[in-house]
């Protein structure tokens, strides 16, 4: 999963961190409003941590604008303000829940999997496409009825193309929705050419290589109806 995690305290900031990713979470920070905006409006995200009270500017007008931009993505509020007209205001702009510091971290992740479970209901599990499907709860890609054998990097690229149809996607945008925050650990592109190579070989065994284009210079783009 990939989470956002939009806090000004670094003492807590990094305590959720260190749970979630030992939880096998891929986490984003940002510890401003402008920081939280920059990532909503050029990320996309399964789940977001917002604080309330953020430096230069209100969390509730970021919860806001990630609910419009991304309605599958589960948000919680993170906040010192425990009155129940706050807890209202931010339920009724889009959160998901509301969770008073301080908080138990596995109450958290708790909260967090029950949100999950009712968005998977509500949401399609399944992207298709012509002689394509891919099983988003299974993590399951099947090509004209024969599934695929993919690692965990050539699913993720391959869904986070398939999300953006018919869209140019950079390689900068590839790495860093592979390593977040730390997409220094890619080093070079080199490690996105090999996945989309293999990729591209095993949808080329089961004729749909035509689903994935190169634009030179710049990235991929997944072509369909």
């Amino acid at each position: 999963m990939k989470l956002l995690i939009v806090e000004d305290e670094q003492e807590l900031r990094d305590l959720i961190i260190r749970y979630m990713k030992r939880e096998g979470h891929l986490c984003e920070t940002a510890e401003t409003f402008a920081g939280g905006y920059k990532k909503i409006n050029n990320h996309e995200y399964d789940f977001a941590l917002i604080d309330l009270n953020l430096p230069g500017g209100d969390g509730l007008k970021l919860v806001r604008i990630l609910r419009d931009e991304m309605p599958q993505t589960g948000i919680i509020i993170i906040s010192a303000k425990d009155e129940v007209e706050h807890r209202i205001q931010g339920l009724e702009v889009g959160a998901d829940d509301y969770l008073v510091k301080p908080f138990n971290l596995s109450e958290l992740n708790a909260r967090m999997k029950a949100i999950l479970r009712r968005k998977t209901n509500q949401f399609s599990n399944e992207l298709s496409f012509p002689g394509l499907t891919i099983q988003l709860d299974e993590r399951r890609v099947i090509a004209h009825d024969t599934p695929l054998k993919l690692t965990k990097k050539e699913y993720d690229i391959l869904v986070y193309l398939a999300r953006n149809k018919n869209r140019v996607v950079t390689k900068d945008s590839i790495a860093e929705h592979l390593w977040g925050d730390y997409m220094d650990n890619a080093v070079s592109y080199d490690f996105i050419y090999a996945h989309v190579k293999n990729l591209r070989k095993k949808l080329q065994e089961q004729n749909a290589e035509h689903f994935l284009k190169t634009i030179y210079g710049i990235g991929y783009k997944f072509v369909a109806p």
